[in-house]
């Protein structure tokens, strides 16, 4: 692989909790290792490039689920071979959702997602908003913010990890892996929060181990330090 390519799906439509963090995570992280990336953008109504490493959506509002929902049913196919093959794929909260089988509006509307994730959430008026630990059996614990009004039930696929706390929901799973594709609420971005999940997604897409750099090192220290910072406000241990 001579260049990483970032596909970042509706960058202006879809990341108001910070998501876009999570493609800057990726490919800092990847030329701090000296590999040459390409972050690509995608708009509705766009071609998609021939080929992706990875593969970014952020969250929203239904507002701006409904701008871009025709497209992503447009590109569903596409998307649903590039997680078959194996590419490394993060859809956070909203972004989740358009992938998802299904999501239900607060007015009963059901709108069909790309079915990428074997998943269906249920919209209300009452949001989930706060501080969440996460602990997953492949990348130990994860931290981050929640900020969503979905009831999401899985029909496939594996949880991301368990709720040691948050707002609550205590002991129930959160968001969902299909092979190397996740579907998560955590937002904060959680990428930056968690270098080993972005680490993890790089490793996959470069199919190598990915040793520590010093700018690893010093960014990865922050953020130790503020998944702990969340984790002794909500009373867990990491």
């Amino acid at each position: 692989m001579s260049v990483l390519r970032i596909l970042h799906l509706y960058p202006r439509e879809l990341g108001i909790n910070g998501d876009a963090g999570n493609v800057l995570a990726l490919a800092e992280r990847a030329r701090w290792r000296g590999i040459e990336v390409e972050v690509v953008t995608h708009a509705p109504g766009a071609e998609l490039p021939p080929s992706v490493d990875i593969v970014h959506i952020g969250s929203g509002p239904l507002s701006a689920q409904r701008v871009v929902l025709e497209d992503v049913q447009r590109i569903a196919s596409r998307l649903r071979d590039w997680r078959d093959a194996g590419v490394p794929l993060l859809a956070v909260a909203g972004g989740w959702q358009l992938l998802g089988r299904e999501f239900v509006t607060p007015e009963g509307e059901t709108l069909t997602g790309a079915g990428v994730f074997p998943s269906r959430a249920v919209l209300s008026r009452a949001r989930h908003v706060g501080e969440m630990v996460v602990r997953s059996p492949e990348t130990g614990s994860l931290a981050g913010f929640e900020n969503h009004s979905a009831r999401t039930e899985l029909e496939g696929g594996e949880p991301l990890g368990r709720v040691l706390s948050g707002i609550g929901n205590d002991g129930a799973t959160e968001g969902v892996t299909v092979g190397a594709a996740i579907g998560t609420h955590l937002h904060g971005p959680v990428l930056p929060m968690n270098p080993v999940l972005a680490d993890r997604m790089l490793a996959t897409a470069l199919r190598a181990e990915l040793p520590p750099v010093p700018q690893t090192e010093r960014v990865d220290r922050y953020a130790t330090n503020a998944r702990r910072a969340i984790a002794s406000r909500l009373g867990v241990s990491l």
